[in-house]
């Protein structure tokens, strides 16, 4: 039997992590520099460096200039089943997760909005934009465009203190069950920037999707921008 070996990109990667864990580096702690890993480890530099490019990429570690690597701040990991399964697993794992209400307004349903509501063009529809924060760190804008004329009244129910699901199930009797949801990258606006504490142009991930009930009708369309410093996106798949 032939036993294959890590290859040593991959190698020096873990040794990295396991290095951070063992030592337990707090997020914006500077790691070794290049020469003291590789005498450690007995790995070239270019093997290291490119381990290190690789971290980097993912969120693991940053560089600041002229200065050394550091350890990043972890990224919360963002479920690809939605937003409700992102904020009820922030909860789960002890994530202080509060909203702020931007605006909540009733608007005449576009042709884009009308097709994901799956209503006719013009159809009242309340627009609420909040934006979420995460231990009190404002991490992601939401939009959310809900059928006023099927949900009349929806805005009189929600606030601050109160999830969407909870107002569908008791007010309507209507279950979200399933959906769709793409996922992009976009960069933020001044006024997303402002709301969200980044720099305007910094890449921020956009997801967007369609709720739907036990019927199979639509309970919402939503859009959100995500800080892609905060964030990463994980599936988990199911045989």
């Amino acid at each position: 039997m032939t036993v294959q070996k890590t290859p040593p990109g991959m190698e020096a990667i873990e040794k990295i992590e396991d290095f951070i864990k063992v030592n337990r580096l707090r997020p914006h702690t500077r790691i070794p520099c290049e020469k003291d890993l590789c005498d450690l480890w007995g790995v070239s530099r270019s093997t290291l460096r490119q381990a290190v490019d690789e971290l980097v990429e993912n969120g693991i570690l940053y560089r600041v200039m002229n200065k050394g690597v550091y350890v990043a701040e972890p990224r919360y990991p963002r479920d690809m089943a939605g937003v409700d399964a992102m904020v009820r697993d922030l909860i789960d794992q002890g994530h202080d997760v509060s909203k702020r209400i931007i605006s909540m307004e009733e608007i005449e349903a576009s042709k884009q909005i009308a097709r994901k509501l799956r209503v006719m063009l013009g159809t009242k529809v309340y627009v609420i934009i909040k934006c979420r924060r995460i231990d009190g760190v404002p991490c992601t804008i939401e939009t959310t465009y809900i059928n006023a004329e099927r949900y009349k009244g929806f805005i009189d129910y929600y606030n601050e203190d109160v999830s969407m699901d909870p107002i569908f199930e008791s007010h309507y009797n209507s279950i979200q069950t399933s959906g769709t949801e793409h996922i992009n990258v976009t960069y933020a606006t001044q006024a997303e920037a402002d709301v969200l504490g980044v720099n305007s142009g910094d890449p921020l991930f956009y997801a967007s999707g369609v709720a739907l009930d036990q019927n199979n009708e639509t309970v919402m369309f939503y859009k959100q921008l995500i800080r892609s410093d905060k964030f990463v996106f994980v599936c988990t798949v199911e045989s």
